[in-house]
């Protein structure tokens, strides 16, 4: 049956809702048929999660107008569509139905994993010899853009061995055992309602270790990671998630020179993330989750907060970063240095 939208045409299955073309999801949730077509068809709806501000998918509405400076959309999750059961829909049905969901979103997802570990190879081809892509890009070899799809895709190509042998043996079941195995799913194969649980969990870590304590906002000198006691390291490391919460949980964290060591990588990380940020067009050309994933990584947390908001965060982030160094400011809570200036 085929039923015809202001925009496109869009053939549907009465009883199995399935999975729309990626290039609907830009519509909205709940799609408006005309009178006559709502008869015994399943109403379909996007799963994005509570926010949608926060969760909706990148992929879906994005159209990247600074590729120099925003990676490609095929880095972030694929959109992902899922039937909403009529009432004269059975229970197997629907959940076969659900199930086929899920499946072609993985899909999707590992095959963008694979596809972006080409790329970033064809990539890597170009360097000169003995040149790492941060060389690189500080070089003007690499634009920011290049060099986020090799470092997103180093990330996820390490997890797929791990995220394929969970998917093996759950199958339709992966979406519920993942969400308790979030480090071993890799960027583009995380459902939004993960993504969403994901920053929760990250963002109540972060409220958690500022209310234990950090130094007094007054000092401004930059800190040196080799000076930082084993407190202020230990909360850096927390607040960034540069270790896993389970070791909070025993009662543990890293040995000391493995978190300095991860704290002198992120420092020397957003120092060059930075610098790419102001070469490539500034925060006004970057994409919306570009900005998310860039606070995100800097420590500052995004959900509940409007777009202008962010931007003025990063902004903010950049401008004072020069002035007092990025491990001062991991060590103050982000509402102190986004009033400076």
């Amino acid at each position: 049956m085929t039923i015809t939208l202001p925009y496109r045409s869009v053939r549907l299955q009465c009883l199995y809702a399935r999975p729309l073309h990626n290039s609907l999801l830009q519509h909205s949730s709940l799609f408006a048929l005309p009178q006559d077509a709502h008869s015994g068809l399943a109403r379909l709806r996007l799963l994005h999660a509570p926010s949608r501000r926060q969760l909706s998918s990148p992929s879906a509405t994005r159209i990247n107008h600074a590729p120099s400076l925003n990676p490609p959309s095929s880095t972030l999750p694929p959109p992902l569509v899922l039937p909403v059961r009529s009432d004269s829909q059975s229970a197997p049905s629907y959940y076969f139905s659900l199930g086929r969901a899920y499946l072609s979103f993985y899909k999707t997802g590992a095959k963008a994993v694979y596809s972006n570990w080409q790329t970033a190879r064809s990539i890597r081809s170009r360097l000169p010899e003995n040149t790492s892509p941060e060389q690189a890009l500080q070089q003007g070899v690499l634009s920011r853009g290049e060099w986020q799809l090799i470092r997103r895709s180093n990330q996820d190509i390490k997890k797929v061995p791990l995220f394929v042998l969970v998917f093996m043996i759950c199958g339709e079941f992966t979406p519920l055992v993942v969400v308790f195995m979030s480090g071993v799913v890799p960027r583009t194969c995380k459902v939004p309602k993960q993504v969403l649980k994901d920053r929760e969990k990250a963002e109540q870590r972060r409220r958690s270790s500022f209310r234990e304590g950090t130094i007094t906002s007054a000092d401004e000198r930059m800190v040196d990671v080799e000076a930082l006691p084993p407190d202020q390291l230990s909360h850096v490391g927390r607040s960034l998630g540069l270790y896993t919460s389970l070791l909070d949980r025993l009662g543990v964290g890293l040995p000391t020179s493995l978190l300095r060591r991860r704290v002198r990588e992120w420092d020397g990380y957003v120092t060059v993330d930075d610098a790419a940020i102001e070469q490539y067009g500034g925060v006004e050309r970057m994409e919306m989750e570009e900005v998310r994933i860039a606070l995100e990584e800097r420590g500052v947390d995004v959900l509940g907060r409007g777009d202008a908001q962010l931007q003025r965060s990063l902004q903010a982030w950049l401008r004072e970063r020069k002035r007092v160094g990025a491990v001062r400011m991991a060590l103050v809570r982000p509402g102190v240095w986004e009033k400076g200036g």
